[in-house]
């Protein structure tokens, strides 16, 4: 199912992503080929890899740590190239704050409001211009959480930003909608989860390593600081939190 927006679409049809001529196509994987991404530590050498050969990937651990950067930038970079179809965003609609329901607009443009980070870097990746395309001609997407049931996902990589936040139903809903040549990525930090009881992330990655499903599943937790690459506020800021509530457990 593609988006529905009121965004106009694009006729020129030699800006088609999936249509790209031989010297642009070589422009292109140039370009990225210039701008390279490199982990900047074993666990996101680790997570690459990972995003690159696994059909299911899981990512927690703490803030800061690229859980969700490196599969945009990695998807972004397949999509220029033609190397990817499409990509897809989702998130639970599950806040300390306010809903989507608050905002107003389209539902694209409420989903836009709660996955701005994730937009930045796309249009950092692709370019505004070709971002817009991609965006109209539903390449790339944006959708609720709710409309993945009864959807067949193939030939794209599905991204869930805040995962930490998602049910066990949603969790077993999501991983049962992927198909042929798609890559399913779940990224949060499960301390951080907003839902009162156990979070789904949690019970996934859990359920994955006692049942051995390593052969289509990935899992990588970034829980330890020194995995933090934010910024040094960041860092100081969790490893003072960690050390709090160890204090307060004692």
């Amino acid at each position: 199912m593609q988006q529905q927006s009121t965004r106009k679409r694009t006729k020129d049809s030699s800006r088609d992503p999936s249509k790209i001529k031989p010297k642009f196509q070589e422009q292109r994987e140039e370009q990225v080929k210039l701008n390279p991404i490199r982990p900047l530590n074993g666990k996101q050498k680790y997570y690459m890899e990972l995003l690159e050969t696994k059909p299911v990937v899981i990512a927690t651990g703490f803030p800061g740590s690229s859980k969700t950067f490196l599969p945009t930038v990695m998807a972004a970079d397949k999509f220029r190239t033609g190397a990817l179809q499409r990509v897809i965003f989702t998130r639970p609609a599950i806040s300390s704050s306010k809903s989507q329901g608050f905002y107003a607009g389209s539902v694209l443009e409420k989903m836009e409001v709660w996955l701005g980070p994730v937009i930045s870097l796309l249009k950092e990746r692709l370019g505004s211009a070709a971002y817009e395309i991609a965006l109209s001609k539903g390449d790339i997407s944006f959708i609720p959480l709710e409309t993945i049931k009864g959807m067949s996902i193939n030939d794209a990589w599905l991204i869930v930003e805040e995962s930490s936040d998602l049910t066990k139903e949603e969790v077993i809903k999501l991983v049962t909608r992927m198909g042929k040549n798609s890559r399913l990525v779940l990224a949060g930090d499960i301390r951080q989860s907003e839902l009162k009881g156990e979070s789904g992330l949690a019970w996934l990655a859990d359920f994955v390593q006692r049942r051995n499903l390593s052969e289509n599943f990935g899992f990588v937790d970034f829980n330890e600081t020194s995995d933090i690459v934010r910024s040094d506020a960041v860092k100081q800021f969790i490893i003072a939190l960690v050390r709090d509530e160890k204090e307060g457990k004692k």
